[in-house]
């Protein structure tokens, strides 16, 4: 009977801490469940070179990223990265260069990259990609282009989502656009000399 009794105990207490478990109301729970981690960010591996010309050995823009997603899953849930590419006539990038009317030049959209053209990063598993832009596209590009010495290139990427949400540079927060971890600007300056 003696035995009976501590069986009987041993299973109330096991079945009472079973059915004990449940969700609590910390601050974490609260975050996990009221957090949206389902965006995604283009972490930057190498950044350009911070000066390119026309001819030479810096005549490219090379520029090296991944594709997290929020949801930490390695397998690409993404459509495509677009590649654009604007013409300043000063570092803050606020003056777009002319043409040789006096019109602005416009923004121009250079590459489109599938999810599907993305290797895998030897790192850490994630889509990678490498970006070539030679500066002779970038110039064939911009016919007519009156480019100052020296010229701002901005290269600036947009990551679309399958669920058709795109992430830039114009919304990211400054946490994930210039952060140690994140480093995903989105937009990356690179000065031109047109020799």
């Amino acid at each position: 009977m003696k035995n009976i009794f501590k069986l009987f105990l041993a299973l109330l207490i096991i079945g009472g801490t079973t059915f004990s478990c449940s969700d609590g109301d910390n601050a974490i729970d609260q975050l996990f469940d009221d957090v949206d981690t389902s965006g995604a960010i283009l972490r930057t591996l190498s950044k350009p070179v911070d000066l390119v010309t026309l001819t030479g050995d810096n005549n490219s823009i090379d520029i090296t990223i991944e594709v997290q997603e929020g949801d930490g899953q390695s397998a690409p849930d993404f459509k495509e990265v677009r590649v654009y590419v604007g013409l300043f006539s000063d570092s803050d990038l606020l003056f777009p260069i002319v043409d040789e009317n006096g019109a602005e030049v416009a923004e121009k959209q250079l590459m489109t990259i599938a999810a599907s053209e993305f290797g895998i990063s030897e790192v850490n598993s994630l889509p990678e990609y490498e970006i070539n832009l030679g500066t002779p596209l970038v110039v064939e590009n911009f016919p007519g282009a009156v480019f100052p010495v020296p010229t701002f290139i901005a290269t600036r990427l947009e990551l679309e989502l399958n669920d058709g949400r795109v992430f830039t540079n114009t919304n990211v927060t400054a946490t994930v656009a210039t952060g140690a971890y994140f480093a995903s600007p989105f937009i990356y300056k690179t000065i031109f000399i047109n020799n």
